[in-house]
């Protein structure tokens, strides 16, 4: 199971994983989330060989103004990469008819979350470069349909905690949602 989840406080944003890459063929643990610069981080889920290209691409590109500055060259990073590795992978050619399935040979979910003095964004890049500002608490991966139910139940609190009482939150849902997804 995967599992990425982003939770904005009053004073704050949260972004938690669960320790485990288990998207594609490749198995291994590692850092789901990275810096982007002193006010942002970004985390991915999604198959590791997408991941790793954004990754690169990300690094490559220059990251010192802020997230909204920043939006679409990360959705383009994030195409450019989808598009690289369409290039080299000889199932594209099975699918060029059908742009769905395209798609889904890499999967891919990319959010970027910043804190600059009072104000917080999350930027979310889907597989294919679409980036929009996210508003409230977000989840992705293969654990995330478990993780938003159990958000429901915090709902209307989240908006009044502190970064502290999310990040106690977001153990509590990653924690659960492992539990309920291990069965």
């Amino acid at each position: 199971m995967t599992l990425i989840l982003t939770i904005r406080a009053k004073d704050g944003v949260v972004v938690a994983s669960d320790a485990q890459i288990t998207t594609g063929p490749v198995r291994s643990t590692g850092q789901k989330i990275r810096k982007l610069n002193d006010c942002c981080l970004w985390a991915a889920s999604g198959e590791l060989a997408l991941v790793q290209r954004v990754e690169e691409a990300v690094e490559a590109a220059p990251k010192d103004q802020p997230l909204r500055g920043l939006r679409d060259g990360l959705a383009l990073a994030v195409r450019n990469s989808v598009d690289q590795l369409l290039r080299v992978d000889f199932r594209t050619q099975f699918f060029q008819s059908n742009p769905d399935q395209l798609l889904k040979l890499h999967s891919g979910d990319f959010v970027f979350a910043e804190v600059r003095e009072c104000n917080q964004s999350v930027l979310h890049v889907e597989v294919h470069g679409t980036p929009e500002w996210v508003t409230d608490c977000f989840a992705t991966g293969s654990g995330s349909l478990f993780a938003y139910a159990l958000l429901q139940r915090y709902r209307n609190l989240i908006c009044e905690i502190t970064v502290e009482q999310a990040s106690l939150l977001a153990y509590k849902v990653i924690r659960e949602t492992i539990e309920v997804g291990a069965y």
